[in-house]
């Protein structure tokens, strides 16, 4: 049988493990009912396997079958992934007790297989506990590397790069041609993270060392998942899918990759620093990083290279596929940029705050299909309750942002992309409104939150009003979403581009198709 998408060794069966774990499951629930003499009220929640918990009900789309078991057992449900006791939040009052009202108290992060073997046993911001370590890196990213400062120094570099994208778009539908949106999506954003990350780009391209885009895009499918070495301690050495040694072959590969790129930083020495990894360099030089050991460099920079491509990349294609869908929004989206643009330059990033429907558009973008549709796992850091329910310290906190995005009680028809439900409400994105969490909230939210919406909006803003999309006639677009860590789409987005704009526009902008 499959469980959570992989294979089960033939020579194991869930029967004979069953057998020899029978005694360790009953202590299990009996740990669980009883702590410290204390019987424990939790959350409600479904009736799991042995040994497996609830790993079978979760599929590969873990985020879709939680939203529909919290449908029927509540906002706040209890579930076993193996051995690991967890909670799901899949309502924006319990997404706020927890994020919020009690941030300090799930704030850590469990030790899992990827935070260990891809970030250097937990040198990285996303997986790594919640320790001095952590808060230092975290201080030192939000007062220097994505400062408001350096980001409006890094800025350039986006637009330069959205210009680029928006000139190889028209070159390839030139003569009719289909262009790949996806293709076209990931590369401006894994060459906008490249430049404010090594001031380089054509890595996308590069076949060697390694191809980092696949590598990206493999890691984001297999961490997608719910492993069982991860979850059943005893059975990680088997390795059952093979789960460990994948992402140990990945982490090779990102090395091979960065480490050139580092040495050859590092041989420039000191100056002005021009991209993230001059940052860490000059702070690893003067003892500033404590130390910044080269791993820990490593660690960070694909934090940056994996959340800097992947996800921006994804929420702009899914905008571009629903505006295939429904072309009365993105004749609206047209005639917003022709009313404050005009059609005579270039829509800038100073636009970018009167342009009020492409804002609604992107946030009902985020809505539907989040960043990451299930948050990366936070723990409980010592007993504590939530909504009158137990929560044993080590609880595994799993935050269904998709979840939240899809409710019928608080959106009204929430399976329908309309961005009008934004068109004069406050709601924001940034972590203070919980039904709507695409960059989670709190002391983990995600530091590159303001950079993304940044990519996101210029770059649909400068799609829309320098080129014609359309589609083949008889042609539909569909909305099926793949598995993964992020929200890919199921199927390629190919549409017809046409350029919009008078040539001269095209040339003062350097665009040449």
């Amino acid at each position: 049988m499959e469980v959570v998408g992989m294979k089960w060794s033939e020579n194991i069966s869930i029967g004979s493990l069953a057998v020899y774990v029978g005694g360790f499951l009953m202590l299990l629930r009996f740990w669980r009912k009883f702590q410290g003499g204390k019987k424990l009220r939790l959350p409600p929640g479904p009736s799991g396997w042995p040994l497996l918990g609830h790993l079978p009900h979760l599929g590969t789309m873990s985020h879709v079958a939680l939203m529909n078991l919290s449908r029927k057992y509540g906002p706040l449900m209890s579930i076993r992934l193996g051995t690991a006791p967890a909670v799901v939040v899949s309502s924006p009052e319990m997404a706020r007790m927890v994020l919020k009202t009690q941030d300090h108290l799930f704030a850590t992060r469990p030790r899992t297989i990827t935070g260990e073997v891809l970030f250097y046993n937990f040198k990285d911001m996303t997986f790594s506990p919640y320790t001095d370590h952590w808060r230092f890196v975290r201080r030192i990213f939000d007062t220097e590397i994505l400062s408001s400062r350096k980001l409006r120094n890094l800025k350039s570099f986006t637009e330069e790069e959205i210009k680029a994208t928006v000139e190889r778009m028209l070159r390839e539908g030139r003569d009719g041609s289909l262009v790949e949106i996806d293709r076209n999506m990931v590369k401006s954003s894994f060459d906008i993270t490249c430049r404010i990350s090594f001031n380089k780009t054509g890595y996308f391209e590069q076949k060697e060392p390694v191809h980092l885009p696949s590598v990206m895009a493999d890691l984001c499918t297999i961490t997608g998942g719910f492993f069982v070495g991860e979850y059943i301690p005893f059975l990680r050495k088997l390795d059952l899918g093979g789960f460990e040694a994948r992402l140990l072959e990945l982490t090779k590969k990102f090395s091979k990759f960065l480490s050139p790129i580092i040495e050859e930083h590092r041989q420039r020495g000191d100056g002005e620093a021009q991209d993230i990894l001059d940052m860490l360099l000059s702070l690893q030089r003067d003892g500033a990083g404590n130390g910044f050991p080269n791993d820990e460099i490593k660690a960070l920079l694909q934090n940056i290279l994996i959340g800097g491509t992947e996800t921006d990349a994804n929420t702009s294609t899914w905008v571009l596929a629903e505006l295939m869908r429904h072309s009365e929004v993105r004749q609206k989206l047209v005639d917003e940029l022709d009313s404050v643009v005009g059609q005579d330059r270039l829509v800038e990033d100073s636009d970018l705050r009167h342009l009020k429907y492409l804002k609604a558009t992107v946030k009902e973008a985020f809505r539907m299909y989040p960043v990451v549709p299930l948050l990366v796992p936070h723990a409980a850091s010592e007993d504590t309750t939530v909504a009158d329910y137990d929560i044993p310290k080590g609880t595994r906190l799993l935050v269904n942002v998709y979840a939240l995005g899809r409710d019928s009680t608080v959106w009204t028809n929430p399976n329908t992309f309309d961005p009008e439900r934004f068109v004069g409400k406050s709601t924001d994105v940034r972590g203070q409104h919980f039904e709507l969490l695409p960059f989670s909230s709190g002391r983990r939210a995600c530091p590159g939150m303001e950079m993304g919406i940044h990519r996101v909006e210029l770059r649909l803003a400068q799609i829309l009003q320098t080129c014609v999309l359309s589609l083949p006639s008889g042609v539909k677009i569909d909305v099926e979403e793949a598995p993964g860590m992020t929200l890919p789409r199921a199927h390629p987005l190919q549409v017809l581009v046409a350029p919009r704009l008078q040539p001269e526009i095209y040339n003062r902008n350097g665009i040449r198709f």
